[in-house]
């Protein structure tokens, strides 16, 4: 029995060498640049009601740059963007966590990185773009389907009951008041304010200058370098060099982070996106996320 266990023993050393050695060889010591994609519409959770096709959820992005922080063999974040924008809160978010990385971050602006997605951009140490993307784009936007007149039509009618004088602001059952309207139209300026002035901390510009740029017009990727909204033109590569130079490195692995989609959420985005465009022969104005078919503030 003693030399059972002595064999056995023998046995489990060496599989634990083994093993351990083997771990070691796969190890990847060398330094990486962690690559983030922000593609299609920011929001803050996903939704399987009227909806564009492609979403990415904040907290997400917000994750994955935290992952990337962590991480002692990270040493730069370049941000992959491709996005109109999206809500007001979940652009915070992600403009937010990119301001609180200690690591360098570059954004790259593919096709279109306007409104939330140029404001998540704006927060980066360096943005190139190419110069025929679609950036810029500061402004607010709120919009819904408002046909009350075709259930006159129709012969319907609508009953709101309410406990507060605001509370079906937005309901698309009946016309607004100008009263709410003025009253809407100031929160959205609120939020704009806030966006223009961060916009012009982040880039080191003037705050007039930006505010005179944010009308809602997009720039094209050559116009937007002009007027300081974003550092240089160029291809993925020169963004993923400008991330090693920031980061003091010559050479690095890209580790891409993804998001990961269950069967769920491919059901729910078909779902969606089928929905999207039946809705287009009603009205462009579903383009707009809506959540809890309420009314919200959008950075689209």
């Amino acid at each position: 029995m003693s030399r059972f266990w002595q064999i056995l023993f023998t046995i489990l050393v060496l599989w634990f060498v083994s093993y351990a050695a083997s771990s070691f060889s796969k190890t990847d010591f060398r330094e990486k640049i962690a690559v983030i994609p922000i593609q299609g519409a920011i929001v803050g959770q996903s939704s399987v009601g009227f909806t564009t096709a492609s979403t990415v959820q904040s907290s997400t992005i917000v994750q994955f740059i935290k992952e990337a922080q962590a991480d002692d063999s990270v040493k730069g974040i370049l941000l992959e963007i491709n996005s109109p924008g999206g809500t007001v809160v979940a652009s915070k978010e992600i403009v937010q966590a990119v301001k609180n990385s200690e690591k360098p971050v570059v954004a790259y602006i593919r096709e279109i990185g306007t409104s939330g997605a140029y404001w998540v951009a704006s927060a980066s140490d360096h943005i190139v773009a190419d110069e025929l993307s679609l950036t810029g784009s500061i402004g607010v936007i709120s919009t819904f389907l408002e046909f009350s007149r075709l259930m006159e039509d129709y012969g319907v009618t609508y009953e709101g009951l309410k406990t507060g004088k605001y509370k079906d602001v937005g309901s698309p059952f009946r016309q607004m008041t100008d009263e709410e309207r003025t009253l809407l139209l100031g929160k959205m300026q609120t939020i704009h304010k806030v966006f223009v002035a961060d916009v012009a901390h982040n880039r080191g510009l003037d705050e007039q200058q930006v505010a005179s740029l944010a009308n809602g017009i997009y720039y094209l990727g050559i116009e937007a370098v002009d007027l300081g909204l974003i550092d240089e033109v160029g291809s993925r590569d020169l963004a993923l060099n400008r991330t090693k130079e920031l980061a003091n490195i010559e050479d690095a692995v890209e580790v891409e982070f993804k998001q990961t989609s269950y069967l769920g959420d491919i059901l729910g985005k078909l779902s969606a996106y089928s929905f999207y465009h039946i809705g287009l022969g009603i009205g462009k104005s579903l383009q707009m996320i809506s959540l809890e078919e309420k009314n919200r503030p959008f950075v689209l």
